[in-house]
């Protein structure tokens, strides 16, 4: 090999080089197994940072590649097109918002904002450039499925209280399991999603597609492996105890019955999913009939108070607490909406739509910073232009997946079927879930099969989509030759756009070290005691490590102060007060950056608060600050007195109250 031959390098280059991308989206496939727990919330922060840094490698080898191989530049494709409108939205949203840092960076928490958007569009980028055939999606997709087997498994352990190696954390929503996720409902979500794939594959095994390929051990060893995983999926959503994901089932279910019955041909499967239905509805309506009537059933009534899922399934109603918040958060965000039509209010600011909007039980027992529905997240944070936005990418997948099951082998078409039910399955989940990680992975990995399917239609001369604009050039352009770019000017363009992508990438992995610092200062902060010379020195520093997300830092710091504050006031009065005067500053910068964040203003009121009964100098400013707090959220009174962490009450003036 020379460098002088350029076709002989990058043959010899392309072959590692394709090895390294299917190595780093098999790794990213593991992101679910990752919990960092020295960090601030531990099933967040080594999820997100993992997975951008595996994204973040990928984009650089895949420029390397593409720049050596035409053929791996992106296709035309409507998807990633509207996946593009979709991140331009955002990034106009996130501009136009009422905070940009918090919109482009998010919290700690939660890891998303457009940071996090770009870094799954980069993802989806690269692996509808690179896997364009059908096989190499599904086998994607059933490498997916092996994690999907693992977790399962692990959600049994769990249940069997079983203690495993680098995850025995305490179950946050005990006695419903949340295993590497930290939160049961995001269980529950992952498990639907990948018990309908799980079905998918071993329903189109039994229709004849792949027998020739395969020999009769390895078939039904990949069968046994398809149920297994299905079963492990149905147990983990029932261990979750989701009600969410038990009604995104059904919601699937359904959509693979009817779809069956009206595009599949084969009699012997139409009859299996009517049957299927029909037992479905019978136990459904088994399932009203006890819950509606439990004295007519004692044994089962029991029987619900064991089985969180049971449980969920006998409170739910309109009444239920739990929907009566979402109802309330939901109602806020299109109240912030009509209020801010088109650009909305900054996409990871629905805290402060919520402030302003949100009345009755939902401000008294907790604060929302997502709508719990999608669409409504969409409409409030980002306006009219990111909900169309939203929409358009839906029902263009939905159209694609509609015409696969109607075209093609009876396999392909059944399993076209499944994929669209867990496609519904994930969005009537995001219609009352938070987004997570884990389940951004998921749906760009269906969104990869349904690119690989708009890319087969588009290969058979197929017009999937009836723009022009998109389908090929206007005639106009055609007749003027198009855009006439001399070949050295396109390489080097080409070749600018490739190191700048790199350069970026680069740039991510320095980020990612930088937030990693700061979590792990802030999880190491709790294991400091208030008798130390510096016993928030870690959050101080937290505060240097990554100054973008400090507001997230500045908020654990003041929540810490509340705590800690008459203990340490007592033993190192020195360093109460310089810490006091240090929160003054950081509430400042914290406003500066956030200036509509009333839970800033909150938290610093409650802090001046609780050191007012030693300092009576900060009662004035604990005033002060409820009042702007107020200002910005005025329904927000209940929360602003009686604080939930230090169990402390305030008058309506700041002053600490004498009778408790």
């Amino acid at each position: 090999m020379s460098l002088k031959n350029p076709k002989e390098f990058a043959a010899s280059a392309e072959r590692p080089l394709l090895w390294g991308v299917y190595v780093c989206l098999a790794l990213l496939l593991l992101t679910p197994f990752v919990v960092t727990t020295n960090t601030y919330f531990p099933f967040v922060i080594g999820k997100a940072l993992y997975g951008r840094a595996l994204i973040e490698v990928l984009l650089c080898l895949w420029t390397v590649l593409m720049l050596l191989r035409p053929s791996f530049r992106p296709p035309r494709s409507t998807l990633l097109l509207l996946l593009a409108l979709g991140l331009a939205a955002h990034a106009v949203a996130t501009v136009c918002g009422v905070s940009p840092v918090r919109s482009a960076w998010s919290t700690y928490e939660r890891m998303q904002g457009l940071v996090d958007a770009a870094h799954w569009f980069a993802l989806a980028l690269v692996a509808v450039s690179v896997l364009r055939e059908g096989g190499q999606v599904r086998a994607l997709l059933n490498a997916n499925l092996g994690v999907a087997c693992a977790i399962g498994g692990l959600a049994v352990v769990g249940y069997l209280n079983v203690k495993v190696p680098f995850y025995n954390l305490a179950e946050r929503d005990a006695p419903r399991i949340g295993s590497v996720f930290g939160n049961a409902t995001y269980l529950g979500a992952y498990a639907t999603t990948n018990l309908l794939l799980a079905a998918g594959f071993l329903v189109r095994s039994f229709i004849g597609i792949g027998k020739k390929a395969r020999g009769g051990i390895a078939l039904w060893l990949a069968r046994a492996f398809w149920l297994a995983t299905a079963l492990l999926c149905l147990f983990a959503l029932i261990v979750s105890g989701s009600f969410t994901a038990l009604v995104a089932l059904a919601a699937g279910l359904a959509v693979v019955v009817v779809a069956v019955i009206g595009f599949v041909r084969s009699r012997i499967v139409r009859r299996l999913a009517l049957g299927a239905g029909v037992l479905a509805g019978l136990g459904a309506t088994g399932v009203a009939v006890v819950f509606s009537f439990p004295a007519a059933f004692p044994t089962i009534a029991e029987a619900t108070l064991e089985q969180p899922l049971l449980q969920r399934i006998a409170d739910a109603n309109v009444h239920n607490p739990s929907f009566r918040k979402r109802r309330l958060a939901w109602s806020a965000g299109i109240d912030g909406f009509a209020e801010k039509p088109w650009l909305g209010w900054g996409p990871e600011n629905y805290v402060v739509v919520f402030g302003r909007y949100a009345t009755g039980i939902g401000v008294k027992t907790e604060i929302h910073d997502y709508a719990h529905n999608k669409l409504i997240e969409e409409a409030a944070t980002k306006g009219l232009l990111g909900l169309v936005c939203h929409l358009a990418l839906w029902l263009f997948v939905f159209h694609v997946v509609w015409r696969a099951a109607r075209n093609g082998a009876t396999g392909d078409r059944v399993f076209a079927v499944f994929v669209g039910a867990a496609l519904v399955a994930f969005f009537v989940q995001q219609q009352a879930l938070v987004d997570a990680l884990s389940m951004s992975l998921q749906l760009v990995l269906l969104l990869v099969f349904v690119a690989s399917v708009e890319l087969a239609a588009r290969r058979e001369g197929e017009r999937i989509w009836r723009w022009p604009i998109i389908a090929k050039p206007p005639r106009w352009w055609r007749e003027r030759g198009g855009l006439a770019v001399p070949p050295l000017a396109r390489r080097l363009a080409i070749a600018v756009c490739a190191c700048a992508l790199v350069a970026l990438a680069a740039g991510g992995m320095a980020t990612n070290h930088a937030i990693y610092q700061a979590t792990a200062n802030i999880g190491g902060a709790g294991t400091v005691r208030p008798v130390r010379e510096r016993p928030l020195a870690h959050i101080e520093q937290a505060l240097r490590d990554f100054e973008p997300m400090a507001n997230s830092t500045r908020l654990k710091l003041f929540s810490t102060m509340r705590t800690r504050w008459a203990p340490l006031r007592v033993r190192r009065s020195a360093e109460a007060r310089r810490l006091l005067a240090r929160i003054g500053e950081e509430g400042a910068l914290a406003v500066a950056a956030e200036p509509e964040n009333w839970q800033i203003h909150a938290a610093l009121a409650k802090v001046y608060c609780v050191a007012s009964r030693t300092e009576p100098g900060y009662t004035a400013l604990s005033a002060r600050e409820r009042a702007k707090a107020l200002a910005l959220a005025p329904n927000m009174d209940s929360f602003l007195s009686w604080d939930l962490v230090t169990k402390e009450r305030c008058h309506g003036d700041g002053a600490p109250d004498s009778t408790e």
